[in-house]
């Protein structure tokens, strides 16, 4: 069986745990310096495929993706050639702690006082920084897949009431004071804040679109799952107008080819009522070793023809 890396670089962690995948079982193993194509690769471990990669790929059977996301994947060829696609869910932890992070940051207006005092303004003294606590608010929780769950968790000491979809019935069981509504507008408009998690398809882009922006007064969102779920213009808009109080995004609508760039074909980054967070929630030091082992647990699971994990619903796309 031949294991393709398809990845510039490798971490050592990774590197050493296949080097002993291939001394216990019979497998090569190729990296992306020595591989000329996908013609005999069996399975592919990646950040990305490319049409032409695929029409090479004749043997290939799956490919395992070190995080969750697949819409930049060309879904509809790989489906065609009856590939299968594994995902992970390790960091889901990690990034609804951060998702966490940034929602106790922006009610806290931590990054807004920071720049403040970074110019000698005491704002705190004078009375007129007043921040809100998250204790006790109404946090709508927008996606109940493993960042989802873990969030509820963190939110849980506070006493918050979640709103949330009906269709998530039974996924919040962890927390007392659930409201359910039949639809998004209606959670966004009874709800404080709002976390974003849910997996960009076909279906959930733009799903938070003007119509919704527009009956948001004064509450907040964090994104931290694809920044196409939510308008980019609208989005745009209501923060500058003051529509929404403030929001804080992981996820963005640009992100830099050749060099830095700015995350969006809108000023956001000159906006002070939002904190801007570089697509990094994920990244936590440590999380990327659990990434990997759940991984390596379900490369072997399929070379011993086990129940393979995180299996990816092509047609649905997550």
């Amino acid at each position: 069986m031949q294991i393709g890396i398809n990845i510039k670089n490798v971490h050592s962690y990774l590197k050493n745990k296949l080097d002993e995948l291939k001394n216990d079982a019979n497998v090569n193993v190729i990296y992306q310096k020595d591989m000329k194509s996908l013609r005999n690769i069996d399975v592919l471990i990646t950040t990305s495929i490319t049409l032409e990669e695929l029409e090479s790929a004749n043997r290939l059977k799956i490919i395992f993706l070190p995080y969750t996301g697949v819409n930049h994947l060309p879904l509809e060829e790989i489906n065609k050639k009856n590939i299968q696609i594994v995902n992970s869910h390790a960091h889901a932890p990690i990034v609804a702690l951060k998702a966490f992070s940034l929602g106790l940051a922006l009610l806290g207006r931590v990054v807004e006082l920071h720049e403040q005092l970074k110019k000698g303004k005491w704002h705190g003294i004078d009375g007129t920084s007043t921040w809100s606590s998250i204790a006790h608010k109404r946090c709508g929780v927008i996606g109940m897949g493993e960042i989802g769950k873990h969030l509820l968790g963190y939110l849980k000491p506070f006493q918050i009431e979640i709103t949330t979809l009906k269709r998530y019935q039974g996924k919040c069981t962890a927390i007392e004071n659930v409201i359910y509504y039949d639809s998004i507008e209606k959670v966004c408009q009874n709800s404080d804040i709002i976390f974003i998690s849910l997996p960009l398809t076909k279906e959930t882009k733009n799903i938070i679109d003007f119509n919704i922006l527009s009956k948001m007064h004064q509450q907040y969102i964090v994104n931290v799952g694809r920044g196409a779920l939510i308008d980019e213009e609208a989005l745009y808009n209501a923060l500058k107008n003051k529509t929404l109080k403030g929001a804080a995004l992981d996820v963005w609508y640009q992100y830099p080819k050749n060099g830095d760039t700015y995350p969006s074909k809108y000023p956001f980054h000159e906006l002070d009522n939002l904190i801007l967070s570089p697509h990094c929630a994920g990244n936590e030091k440590n999380s990327r070793q659990n990434v990997y082992d759940e991984m390596l647990d379900n490369i072997k699971r399929f070379i011993n023809n086990g129940k393979l994990k995180h299996i990816v619903d092509v047609k649905n796309e997550y």
